[in-house]
């Protein structure tokens, strides 16, 4: 079976290197890497429990080819700064945040989970976001 080592993901050119390259130098900024690193470990354990303790509040499944970098541009259009990633065997999760005014003034936290897998040979894009 192919795994993400050998599947040429959106905007990757074949023969560049271990995913692990392909998707860190395609799709994650510096910007997404300074706030990586910056944001309390404390707080990125609790919102993961946070959104892991229940269901999104809207989920997406998306399988065209350009649609991981697209939710990805559009995330970070939208004021999402990165707080998590992890790259497993056929899949690449990235955990986004944000900050936004809610109702009469009182501030929410947004937190949006980009799932990208390995289905099959195609691939697929899931998108789920919480309001918490």
């Amino acid at each position: 079976m192919e795994n993400l080592r050998t599947a040429q993901l959106p905007g990757e050119h074949a023969g560049a290197g271990h995913l692990d390259d392909a998707l860190v130098d395609a799709y994650i900024n510096e910007a997404d890497h300074q706030h990586l690193k910056s944001f309390p470990n404390e707080r990125k354990a609790t919102l993961i429990q946070r959104i892991l303790s229940r269901n999104p509040d809207k989920s997406m499944e998306l399988g065209g080819k350009l649609d991981f970098e697209r939710t990805l541009r559009r995330l970070r259009r939208d004021g999402y700064a990165l707080i998590d990633i992890q790259l497993h065997e056929t899949a690449f999760y990235s955990i986004w945040f944000r900050k936004s005014n809610g109702v009469m003034d009182w501030r929410r936290i947004e937190v949006a989970m980009v799932l990208w897998e390995l289905r099959g040979g195609d691939c697929t894009t899931t998108v789920q976001s919480w309001f918490l």
